[in-house]
């Protein structure tokens, strides 16, 4: 990624993560207000800034890959970083993966792992079959 494209990268996550955005503007402190743009099945999202101060505006988006889907060891990685009580990240960005608890009518752990930046996304049971007993 350029420089320029790691701040933007940078921005997309803070904004993901509801942390505050820098303005625009130099000189100006803010406050910077971010609007999610993206609708709910949405799998790359997109933010709108809007600086409150001095009505500085931007716009920032993930950018969709069609690439490979996570591997099996990926998926596990970012199983056991969430169990652990840490931010897993995608493999392929860096970006923090988000797990949304799905609906499974046999009591068991189903999730839905998101990236809203590359728009990979995956489900699994939790435990993995090869666990149980």
């Amino acid at each position: 990624m350029s420089p320029t494209e790691l701040i933007r990268h940078q921005q997309f996550v803070q904004a993901l993560q509801h942390e505050p955005i820098a303005c625009g503007q130099a000189g100006c402190p803010g406050p910077v207000h971010v609007t999610d743009l993206s609708q709910h099945r949405d799998r790359v999202k997109s933010f709108e800034f809007t600086c409150e101060r001095c009505g500085w505006r931007d716009c920032v988006s993930g950018r969709e890959e069609p690439g490979p889907p996570w591997d099996e060891t990926a998926l596990l990685d970012l199983a056991y970083e969430h169990l652990m009580h840490q931010q897993p990240a995608c493999p392929n960005d860096g970006t923090p993966v988000v797990f949304i608890s799905l609906p499974n009518p046999q009591r068991r752990g189903r999730y839905r792992l998101s990236c809203y930046y590359c728009g990979r996304q995956a489900e699994v049971d939790w435990p993995p079959p090869e666990a149980r007993l």
